[in-house]
């Protein structure tokens, strides 16, 4: 009888197991048509969980990055570990560094915009005009942390970037809003969507002015020839030219 006893509930956690196992795949096969936030489409071109992605990939969402407070895509990416956002010394531009991999024009890492490359194709970078993209219409950003250059090229040995833009249905209403901060920062934006027809529209505007940061240079290339030729032409000490 106790054997019996001991056999029944063997079956029965067998049992258990396999339906929470099959509902769990049936959840997962779901999530997989319609997307989710722990689903990742750059890492094969095809919709899959992060889990199953054969690569180390990050997805951030439009609610996270309100959470975050960041009012621009290089703060939000500044979250992703391994992930280091530098400056171009030629107009002050990011560059995104995966893992410690540097070079001058960043040509390394491919970024998209709904799948499409945004690099040229003399440097492989972004073209000195990208200084950022403000975050309103911006529905995930997706990152690969390595190679992803089986799928894009070359441009994407070290990483990839994919900015996802909010579809007309994602806005539920017209919104406008301000914000302020320190070093006189002022952020103003509108987004508007709607429908005429068979036609869908989505737009988002943004405003951002700020003094930037406050930082002091203390010496640069130009102060060690000042140094060694008596000159005095470097501005440093002085503040980052931010233009």
């Amino acid at each position: 009888m106790t054997k019996m006893y001991a056999v029944c509930v063997a079956l029965g956690l067998g049992c258990g197991v396999a339906y929470a196992e099959s509902s769990l795949n049936s959840d997962v096969d779901f999530a997989g048509f319609y997307g989710d936030e722990d689903y990742v489409s750059i890492a094969t071109g095809t919709t899959q969980p992060i889990a199953k992605a054969p690569a180390v990939a990050s997805v951030i969402t439009a609610s996270q990055i309100r959470a975050m407070g960041a009012r621009d895509i290089d703060q939000v990416l500044e979250s992703v570990p391994g992930l280091h956002i530098s400056r171009d010394v030629i107009g002050y531009n990011p560059q995104y560094l995966f893992r410690g991999i540097s070079s001058d024009f960043n040509p390394q890492v491919l970024m998209l915009i709904n799948g499409i490359p945004i690099t040229n194709l003399f440097q492989g970078d972004r073209n000195v005009v990208w200084g950022g993209m403000p975050v309103e219409a911006i529905s995930r950003i997706e990152v690969i942390r390595g190679p992803g250059s089986a799928l894009y090229g070359a441009d994407a040995f070290a990483g990839v970037i994919n900015i996802v833009t909010k579809t007309p249905g994602e806005i539920k209403q017209n919104s406008a809003g301000v914000r302020v901060g320190s070093f006189d920062t002022t952020d103003v934006w509108f987004t508007a969507a709607g429908e005429k027809g068979e036609l869908a529209y989505m737009g988002s505007v943004e405003f951002t002015q700020s003094d930037g940061s406050d930082a002091q240079i203390n010496s640069d290339a130009q102060s060690l020839l000042d140094f060694i030729t008596g000159t005095a032409v470097s501005n440093a000490p002085g503040s980052v030219n931010l233009s």
